[in-house]
Formats: structure tokens, C-alpha cells, sequence
């Protein structure tokens, strides 16, 4: 439904016009009535009409002078005079302000506006349709561009470069090896999960790293970009081959405005990895190969930033197996206690231990994942939690995280996101010494913990605290701390290869026997079957 904005200093006019024209038959809504051109202005700037039909002489501004107005603020606007000057010089005015039309007052009737606006509203149907239209055929005529330069830069790498079919059809895409060397140098966007709420799509990326690129290849012509899934891309610098000296840091300056223009523009975090420059196809399609498979290494670099092949990371073999409990229990520890500081450093020095030994992303990812998980279940065992959580939407967030400082932030937002929740856990609790004797469990879980202790700590009768306990939670207190125990001992043997009477020892019990009796007991196996021996 198109609008219509009436303007005219005689009230009784802008009466008949909006009493007698059948507006809604028209599919037409009017925008608004004025009394004179600076009203009618005014209004426009808030929300432009689609069609204005105006007098001339008015006080303030006329029709001539909004028109004019009307046509920088909405180029695009129908404009129709409805006058009772006959005056040629205000019909030549209205020609050169392109007037859709001039209707005499004297002349004019009901059904001659009618169809005058119907005659306007198809025309402006007509156009927007025209501009989709235009709008579809460019879309696929870059929809179809990208996929071949996309397609080219999969068949460079395919087979290791060692494939040369693409090298016929590469001029098409600007790539010639006539007296040029070309340095191929990765984009790689980093933070996905919070680019993806930024803009609305895939293509809407791609769309906004093919502009800022565009900008680049007017100050470096030649210069070709190759997209790569929905987070790489290819740059190719061309050089003259006598110009074999000083590619690198010729580009530098050029790649850091790129990122800026991103960053600014789009809210893109890029980092630039620099190749290995090539003068022939197979040496070029090795080099972009080498570029698109540095993606472990690439998690060990800053989000953003111009770095080189030379810097990325030797990754080691490691595990964290050794490590994990003990980040485990530190993290639930500061969560449980709401304590924001303490959890920002462990899950820094849980991050740190992964950094030292440069293990696979994919590894670290499997043991964050593991790390949320157990903690999840514990407050499902202890507190009694009502979770929404997710393992499926958790290993897919997990996998677009492409950098460790990335899965650094994510971590420490995802248990403060909770942190409120379990304040409200806490508070819906009908007795606070329950939750601080359930606090004290999870803090001394590897010391002998008696229900009188306990008791002590919270100042009551043994006596009444265990029947508090039983009441307000549905277990007896001895066996609470032997469930919390067991399920500490099975994180201690599935995730490290300290020996069974090493983990009883470290849960309380001197009597590896007895420990042992206890965790077939609980689980239903020995620790030794637990864990698979």
C-alpha cells in the first residue's frame, strides 16, 4: 500500500480530496494533510510519502519550492499539481521539477484523481518490480561470480596443487604467469558466532569481505580474490617477476588497512596469514593449499593480525589427561562460589597448560566440551538443577570457535551467563545451611567428612542437621558424601593414570579395599573395570 501526502492552504480542498477519492479501492493510504509547504516538509523528513499532490501558492513555502525539496529527499517521489493557476510559467517550472502532472482546480473531478493516482501507483509497482528484477540478476550474476572463483580455488588445491586442469580457465579469474610472480596470503575471519548475529548470512559476509577487498584491488590492481567456504578466503598479490625482493612487507600496510576496513565497516575480526610466493600453477596451488590446511596452527595466533607461515605453531602430540581434574574441580569450585575473578583465572590457566604444550584444537575442544559436561551433570546430581543445556548445540558452537584466545572469552561467558541461575538455585533453597553444607562437600572432597564436622561448621545439632539433610534433600548425609565422592573418583580414573589407591587416597580413604568395595557398590564395577583394564 502506497502513501499519499495532500497539501493545500484551503481546508475545504484537503476535505473534498480525502472524503471523495476511494482510497482503499486504491490500495492507497494518505500520509497526511497540510496546510502549506513547510508543514508538509517537515512531515516528509520523518517519513516520505510515495505520491504528493500539492497546490502552488501557498504561505511559508509553495508547491514549486517542496516539490524541489520533496525530489532530494525522495527522488523517486510522483508529484502532481493541483492548482488554479493556469500561468504558463508555473507549468514550465513544473516540467523541469519532472511533474507528473498539473490539474486544474476548476477542471478536476473525483474520478479524474482516481485515476490519476491508480495510473501513478502502477507505475511505482512496476518500478519496484523492475528493481528486484535487476536487484535477482545482479545477485546471481555475483552469486554466479563467486562460485567461480570458488570453484577455481578448490581445483587449484586439489591433489596438493599437482592437478594443473585449472590453469586454463584461471585468466578468466585475472591469474596469468606472463612475466608475474603471485603471494597468495589467507583471510581468515575469526569469532563466527559473533559475526553470524552482526550480519544476517553467509552471503552477507562473503558480500562484505568482497567490497572491502574491491577497495583493496583499486589501490593494487591485479589483485584477485578467491573465496573459500563461508570463513577464508584466498588473497593473490600479483609482482612483476624482477621484483622478487621485499613482497612481503609490500603488503603489509595494504593487508592492515583491509582489516581495518572490516573491522569498521562490518565489525570483522580477520587475521592475515602471508604464503610462500609462486611463478608457476603448480607452485601457486601448492602455496594456497599449504595456506587453507594451517587451520590448527591458526588457533594459536591472536584473532587478529598479519602474521607468516614461519609463525605458526609446531603442535604437539599431547594430551590433558593429567591435567584436567584438577582444572575441573577448580573451575566448578570458583563457579559455585559465584566468584568471577577466580573462574577468569583458572579457565586462564587451564588455557595456559593447552598453549604450552600446543595441543590439536580438536583435542582441546574435546576436552572443553567434557569440562562443561561434567560440570553440568554434577549440578544435575547436586543441586537438583533443571538444565537446558545441549551437547549437540554446545560441540556445534565449539566448532566454529577458531582461535584459543576465542574459546577463552566463550568459556568465561558461558559459565557467567549461569551464574545468575545458580544465585536463583541458591535462593530457592528453603534452608541456606543445606547449600553451604553441599559447599563444603565440593570443597573438601579429598578429606574424610563426618556429619558431625559438618555440624560443627554450621553451628546445630547433629542430630537435627541430619534430619534437615534427609528432609530438605532426600538423602542420608554419609551417603551424599559417598556419591560425591564416587563421582569425583570417576573423573580421576577415566581422565588420568594415577593408580587406584592413588585416587582413594586422594578422596579420603586410607583403605584402598574399602574404597574399592564402596565404588563397585555406587557404580557397579571395580575401578579397575571402570576404567577398563
Amino acid at each position: 500500500m502506497y502513501s499519499v501526502m495532500l497539501v493545500d492552504d484551503d481546508y475545504p480542498v484537503l476535505e473534498y480530496l480525502s472524503a471523495s477519492i476511494p482510497w482503499k479501492d486504491l490500495r492507497l493510504e494518505v500520509h497526511s494533510t497540510c496546510k502549506n509547504g513547510a508543514v508538509a516538509l517537515e512531515r516528509a523528513q520523518a517519513a516520505p510519502p510515495d505520491i504528493v499532490i500539492t497546490d502552488i501558492g501557498m504561505p511559508q513555502m509553495d508547491g514549486i519550492e517542496l516539490i524541489g525539496e520533496l525530489k532530494r529527499l525522495k527522488p523517486d517521489i510522483r508529484c502532481v499539481i493541483l492548482s488554479c493557476m493556469g500561468d504558463f510559467s508555473y507549468a514550465q517550472q513544473a516540467v523541469r521539477l519532472q511533474v507528473d502532472d498539473y490539474v486544474l482546480k476548476e477542471t478536476m473531478r473525483p474520478e479524474q484523481i482516481a485515476a490519476l493516482l491508480r495510473k501513478l501507483s502502477d507505475q511505482i509497482a512496476a518500478e519496484k518490480e523492475q528493481s528486484r528484477e535487476m536487484a535477482r540478476m545482479r545477485s546471481k550474476k555475483e552469486e554466479n561470480a563467486l562460485l567461480l572463483r570458488q570453484g577455481l580455488l578448490d581445483r587449484m588445491t586439489t591433489d596438493g596443487g599437482r592437478d594443473l586442469a585449472w590453469a586454463d580457465g584461471a585468466a578468466e579469474a585475472g591469474i596469468d604467469f606472463e612475466g608475474k610472480v603471485w603471494l597468495p596470503v589467507l583471510i581468515a575471519l575469526n569469532r563466527w558466532s559473533e559475526l553470524s548475529r552482526r550480519l544476517p548470512d553467509e552471503r552477507a559476509v562473503q558480500a562484505a569481505v568482497g567490497q572491502a577487498a574491491a577497495g583493496l584491488a583499486c589501490e593494487l590492481p591485479g589483485t584477485v580474490l578467491l573465496p573459500h567456504g563461508k570463513r577464508e578466503a584466498v588473497l593473490l598479490f600479483p609482482f612483476r617477476r624482477s621484483l622478487t625482493e621485499m613482497k612481503v612487507e609490500s603488503v603489509r600496510p595494504s593487508l592492515r588497512a583491509l582489516g581495518e576496513r572490516l573491522s569498521a565497516e562490518s565489525g570483522i575480526s580477520a587475521a592475515f596469514l602471508i604464503g610462500t610466493s609462486a611463478a608457476a600453477p603448480a607452485a601457486l596451488g601448492r602455496a594456497a593449499e599449504q595456506l587453507l590446511s594451517s587451520g590448527a596452527g591458526r588457533f594459536y595466533l591472536p584473532d587478529e593480525g598479519i602474521f607468516t607461515l614461519a609463525e605458526l605453531p609446531d603442535l604437539g602430540e599431547g594430551d590433558l589427561h593429567d591435567v584436567y581434574p584438577e582444572a575441573l574441580q577448580r573451575i566448578r569450585d570458583a563457579f559455585l562460589e559465584e566468584d568471577e575473578a577466580q573462574l577468569e583465572a583458572y579457565i586462564g590457566s587451564w588455557l595456559d597448560l593447552v598453549r604450552e604444550r600446543h595441543c590439536q584444537p580438536e583435542l582441546v575442544k574435546e576436552w572443553t566440551l567434557k569440562m562443561l559436561y561434567d560440570n553440568q551433570t554434577r549440578f544435575l546430581a547436586l543441586q537438583h538443577y533443571q538444565s537446558v543445556f545441549s551437547m549437540e548445540v554446545l560441540h556445534r558452537t565449539l566448532g566454529d570457535i577458531a582461535t584459543i584466545h576465542e574459546l577463552g572469552d566463550w568459556m568465561l561467558q558461558f559459565f557467567k551467563e549461569r551464574m545468575p541461575l545458580l544465585g536463583l538455585i541458591y535462593k530457592q533453597s528453603r534452608r541456606s545451611e543445606i547449600l553451604r553444607a553441599q559447599q563444603y562437600v565440593s570443597h573438601n572432597i579429598g578429606s574424610k567428612i563426618t556429619l558431625e564436622e559438618v555440624a560443627d561448621m554450621l553451628h546445630i545439632n547433629s542430630s537435627y542437621f541430619s534430619r534437615l539433610f534427609k528432609r530438605e534433600t532426600g538423602y542420608n548425609f554419609i551417603q551424599y558424601v559417598t556419591t560425591a565422592k564416587m563421582e569425583r573418583a570417576k573423573e580421576l580414573l577415566a581422565r588420568s593414570n594415577i593408580s587406584v589407591e592413588e585416587v582413594a587416597t586422594r578422596l579420603g580413604y586410607e583403605n584402598k579395599s574399602y574404597f574399592a568395595k564402596l565404588f563397585k557398590k555406587h557404580i557397579g564395577g571395580t575401578p579397575g573395570e571402570y576404567r577398563g583394564e
